[in-house]
């Protein structure tokens, strides 16, 4: 009587030391969702400075560019002097989408983990509750058994 009273308890502390297990573990992914998802709207926000600073670097380049043709006294509207400034545009947009793309990468992957851990967070609370019913069934079974000797 006296052991399978001692059984019985140390299966009552081991049902609730699997919840509360999973219950930290989940809380624990949980936080570290919420601390990614922190990081990834950081990124976005280095994404926008980025292209704020392409526009600003593009703006300084063309006012150079029309002021050295201005001081050489060389007409701003010419085809050649149109293609340069063009081919500057061109390029800067081109590098500003590279560096946006790889903003929007790290984002993104920041954002899976996130989400991963989340779901990590649900599954470990469901677990915690599946290792209790498991501690409980297995040791009822053993009861079981032992009460037929």
């Amino acid at each position: 009587m006296a052991s399978e009273a001692a059984s019985i308890g140390s299966t009552v502390l081991s049902a609730g030391s699997s919840i509360m297990g999973g219950r930290a573990r989940s809380r624990e992914l949980k936080g570290e969702a919420v601390m990614l998802e922190a990081q990834a709207k950081g990124v976005d926000i280095q994404a926008k400075q980025a292209s704020e600073r392409r526009r600003e670097d593009l703006r300084a380049a063309l006012s150079a560019y029309t002021a050295q043709r201005a001081a050489r006294g060389l007409s701003l509207d010419t085809p050649s002097g149109i293609a340069i400034e063009n081919e500057l545009r061109r390029q800067a947009v081109r590098d500003e989408s590279v560096e946006r793309l790889g903003y929007t990468n790290q984002a993104g992957a920041l954002r899976m983990s996130a989400a991963a851990k989340r779901r990590g967070g649900s599954l470990a609370n469901s677990m915690g509750w599946l290792n209790a019913a498991s501690t409980i069934m297995s040791n009822a079974s053993d009861l079981a058994s032992a009460g037929r000797r």
